[in-house]
């Protein structure tokens, strides 16, 4: 018979300082630490929290500090699910897609969007729901263990 599912979650505020962002990657570090997966996949994972929280505090709250950006990070042998929540301005489009640029001249590159792209090509799945004055970016990444 398998063994039953269990998840456990750590939820911390941060105050919307980016000198804080860094604090939800140093978090998310030690959960991957304990969990045992490799360094690729523990860099990976912190470097997706940081761009989702950055991106709260400089788009959600427009680079205003004093408000929580909330790190919701839950965990079972299975996946990691990381929810960041802010009680910002909502993203009003949603479409990571592709980005567009000549990987030959750098002057091409985006400003905006790399966040987005890169936690959607880390990351299994992503959602983004703005319910009231809840806004969530749900990023989950299934642990594959041999």
């Amino acid at each position: 018979m398998p063994e039953p599912q269990t998840s456990k979650t750590i939820t911390f505020l941060i105050d919307s300082k980016l000198k804080n962002v860094s604090l939800a990657g140093v978090a998310l570090r030690g959960i991957c630490s304990y969990l045992s997966l490799s360094d690729v996949d523990a860099y990976y994972l912190e470097l997706c929290v940081v761009e989702a929280v950055n991106n709260a505090i400089k788009h959600a709250y427009e680079g205003e500090e004093g408000h929580a950006v909330e790190v919701n990070i839950t965990y079972s042998s299975k996946e990691i699910v990381l929810d960041i929540r802010d009680e910002g301005k909502p993203m009003s489009l949603y479409h990571p897609g592709l980005l567009d640029f000549d990987p030959e001249d750098l002057k091409t590159l985006p400003e905006h969007g790399l966040g987005l792209y890169i936690i959607n090509s880390v990351m299994d799945e992503v959602t983004y729901t703005s319910e009231g004055d809840r806004n969530t970016l749900r990023m989950t990444k299934k642990l594959y263990r041999t």
